[in-house]
């Protein structure tokens, strides 16, 4: 092709979907990885395994550059440019298949083609589970533009086959793919893609040149030799990086041959050179920044990163829902089943997951389904036919990166299917997994567009001159995602916009100054860290996440960290003026051998255990945790001497201290004496195995908690995880209702559930509302005169 790109094109419609993104774009803290990520970046610490290096050193230079904005809002900016990126990098790619569906230079063939081009960039960007990932802080928006670029870098190095600027291209291919790994392993899977290309274009078009043919090839096989040493390397599986050095090794032998030893020796040191950011870690760690998973500053500890070993292995010859052992039952339809349905419902939701209406049983989200499969068929058949090399990019990556990934990764049966099978909430993954197919949904939507613009060609060459400017409606489809996957996707208009972040500040502010805070899951933790790392509140407070206390290197650093200050100013009211005395111990004084030996193990016996003056006792064939050994030593160093408390989201476990229990809000806490029965203050029903205190639960209630927009406008629609968050936040107020029914003072009740109704989506907190409401009304009226 001698036409030239049209990179401005590119760049207004990237220009175009990073508005759209910036429109939608959460203002501060997400759910999940991104609280982790934010503060990681803000403080250049090391999140969890395999550690994101790249990401982190990104997100910390760009979070740091721009001028405006919170923080958080600036790294899911970074996301979004990105995203933005790879949908100019895919209006490039789809316009190169369009120059031979239209060919030509008349203005209108122009606008077809970059209206087509536009339909993938805007199909791209738009659908479901891209637009979601581009408007908070994580790292595939960042894998999803590498791998773009790595498409382009293709097409480019084919239209100059034979020049010294297709040798770089190469290059700078092998480069991407080796920084892919110090972001996310997803942008590796471009590697086949790349390597399908290469292969295809060059048995397809031989250069006639005998030599520069043997060159060509030489530099072909290069690539997939750096590929399988990059993948060995990303997975820290030594087979498969000592197959791909001796792979290389062979390969760099037939380049000698070819007179091109050179690019073989650049090709693997640039490879190599993409990888160096993991020396960041190595190097970070000893320095103890305050997240610092797996400390990973020995090689050891690196490779134990790499390897992401903190985590439950898997293979993908095992049952998901079990270990991975010798007993594990192995693989099997019904899993492989689910996990295909999995795929099919996160494929479903892609184009129109707004669209909830139904005709009789029917959900018309279906109609859009079936619309888009079947231009992506359509569009994948006229691909093939266009440009065969292009076409197996573009399918290789849709195998590896969706029935490919799935088969690989062995996934339990998702978060909202499968539960005749498989009931029990531990045989399901803890969130829809849909994040990790997204490039094969990229890759359809792409297809997409070429079907659409196929379909416009065929109509423009069917109508008369004058009306082929008709055809361009067709491109309408194209916005079919943008408005119904809007409300779903969209992360700054919505009541929780700002949720994480407040239920954060909520849950630091229910323990008083210097308290110790007991959590359990990625959603009561990082948002804490970003809370703590990047806004400055309640610094002082020691969050120690219960899942974490399973591994050696927190339960070091939870002994080793020094306490920081308590700044009345970040607190809120109710604990400004509350004692606040500065722990001058360590956490607990567990010794390395101490917690190099605390491994899970049934009691043959039962054991009394001492908090001070108090006794309690585990029973005989109790089984003890790591975390129980970490958390009754960090309770028995502690009792009396600073505040313990757990978060009502952290499934703590209270070794037989309930009598000595208190509830506050969001918060549990241990008091140095069992609360006074006679006390009115108290409400002794243990809804969370602790009495309330009703004074403070409501004056943090009301006076000191933050719900972002919640209270105004309802919890109704929310994703499943804010909506479990609003429902923890519904239940102080629930119990407050009922204390206040308990004392008859109905207005206290229809108060307090009015509140707890805005925060949760139980039928029964609305239905106990117009009880609440009906009976008030009843005592209202047989008490106040009637008029004549």
């Amino acid at each position: 092709m001698t036409d030239r790109p049209p990179y401005r094109a590119a760049v207004v419609a990237a220009l175009v979907i990073l508005a759209g993104y910036v429109f939608t774009l959460a203002p501060s803290v997400t759910f999940w990885d991104a609280g982790e990520f934010v503060a990681s970046m803000k403080v250049l610490g090391i999140p969890h395994p395999p550690g994101t290096p790249l990401f982190i050193l990104l997100g910390h230079v760009w979070g740091n550059a721009l001028p405006f904005g919170e923080f958080a809002w600036r790294t899911n900016l970074l996301s979004a440019a990105f995203s933005a990126g790879a949908a100019g990098f895919w209006f490039l790619l789809v316009h190169q298949v369009l120059l031979k569906l239209a060919p030509g230079h008349e203005r209108a063939v122009r606008w077809l083609r970059w209206a087509g081009a536009g339909a993938a960039a805007i199909l791209s960007g738009f659908s479901f589970t891209n637009w979601q990932n581009s408007n908070e802080t994580e790292v595939y928006a960042v894998a999803s533009c590498v791998v773009a670029a790595a498409g382009w870098l293709c097409l480019r190095w084919r239209d100059g086959r034979g020049t010294d600027r297709s040798s770089r291209q190469l290059l700078l291919i092998a480069y991407l793919l080796g920084a892919s790994i110090a972001n996310h392993l997803l942008a590796l899977l471009a590697g086949p893609a790349v390597l399908g290309f290469l292969f295809v274009h060059l048995r397809e078009a031989p250069n006639l040149d005998p030599a520069e043919r043997k060159r060509e090839w030489s530099q072909a096989l290069v690539l997939a030799g750096v590929w399988v040493l990059l993948l060995g390397v990303g997975l820290g599986n030594t087979a498969v990086a000592g197959f791909g050095v001796i792979l290389v090794v062979a390969c760099a032998a037939f380049a000698m041959s070819a007179g091109n030893l050179s690019f073989a020796v650049a090709a693997v040191g640039l490879a190599l050179i993409g990888v160096t950011p993991y020396l960041f870690l190595f190097l970070r760690s000893p320095q103890n920044p305050f997240i610092n998973e797996a400390a990973p500053g020995t090689w050891d500890a690196l490779l134990a990163v790499i390897r992401r070993e903190q985590y439950p292995p898997r293979s993908p010859f095992d049952d998901p829902t079990f270990a991975h052992g010798p007993e594990n039952p192995g693989r099997n339809l019904t899993i492989i089943g689910l996990q295909l349905i999995n795929y099919i419902q996160y494929f479903d939701w892609q184009w129109a997951r707004g669209v909830a209406t139904k005709v009789g049983a029917f959900p018309l989200r279906t109609l859009v389904t079936l619309l888009f499969l079947g231009l992506g068929l359509h569009g994948s058949l006229a691909h093939r036919k266009l440009d065969k090399s292009s076409w197996w990019f573009f399918f290789a990556l849709w195998g590896a990166t969706g029935l490919g990934l799935m088969a690989y990764m062995n996934f339990k049966p998702g978060f909202s299917v499968g539960f005749a099978q498989y009931p029990r909430g531990d045989q399901h993954e803890v969130r829809e997994r849909d994040y990790f197919f997204v490039l094969s949904f990229v890759v359809w939507a792409c297809w997409s567009a070429i079907g659409l613009t196929e379909i416009a060609v065929g109509w423009a060459r069917r109508l008369a001159p004058t009306r082929r400017l008709l055809v361009f409606g067709t491109f309408a489809v194209a916005f079919i995602p943008v408005i119904a996957n809007f409300k779903d996707a969209d992360r700054r208009h919505g009541p929780d916009a700002r949720l994480a972040g407040d239920f954060a500040y909520n849950l630091l502010n229910s323990v008083p100054p210097y308290g110790v805070l007991f959590t359990f899951g990625d959603n009561d933790t990082f948002p804490l860290w970003w809370a703590q790392e990047v806004e400055g509140i309640r610094q002082e407070v020691r969050v120690v996440c219960l899942a974490l206390a399973r591994t050696d290197w927190y339960i070091r650093q939870m002994r080793d960290n020094l306490e920081r200050d308590f700044n009345p100013a970040t607190s809120v009211p109710y604990w400004r003026t509350a004692p606040a005395v500065k722990p001058t111990w360590p956490l607990h004084t567990m010794t390395d051998a101490e917690i190099a030996a605390a491994v899970p193990q049934y009691l043959a016996k039962p054991v009394e255990i001492g908090f001070g003056p108090y006794r309690t006792r585990l029973d005989s064939n109790t089984v003890v945790y790591t975390e129980d050994f970490v958390s009754i030593r960090l309770i028995q160093q502690n009792f009396g001497r600073r505040p313990i408390g757990w978060g009502l989201t952290s499934s703590g476990k209270y070794y037989g201290l309930e009598p000595l229990l208190l509830q506050r809000g969001l918060g549990i806490t241990l008091e140095a004496k069992v609360p006074d029965t006679a006390d009115r203050n108290l409400d002794f029903r243990r809804m969370f195995d602790a009495p309330l205190d009703i004074k403070a639960t409501e004056e943090l209630l009301t006076a000191n908690y933050r719900y972002s927009e919640l209270m105004a406008r309802s919890a109704g629609g929310l994703e499943t995880t804010a909506a479990g968050i609003a429902q923890t936040l519904a239940m102080p107020f629930t119990q407050l209702a009922f204390h206040a029914e308990g004392i008859g003072d109905l207005a206290g009740v229809v108060r307090y559930l009015e509140k707890a109704a805005k925060l949760s989506t139980n039928p029964g907190v609305t239905d106990a509302l117009a009880e609440a409401r009906a009976r008030l009304k009843a005592n209202l009226d047989s008490v106040l005169p009637k008029s004549r």
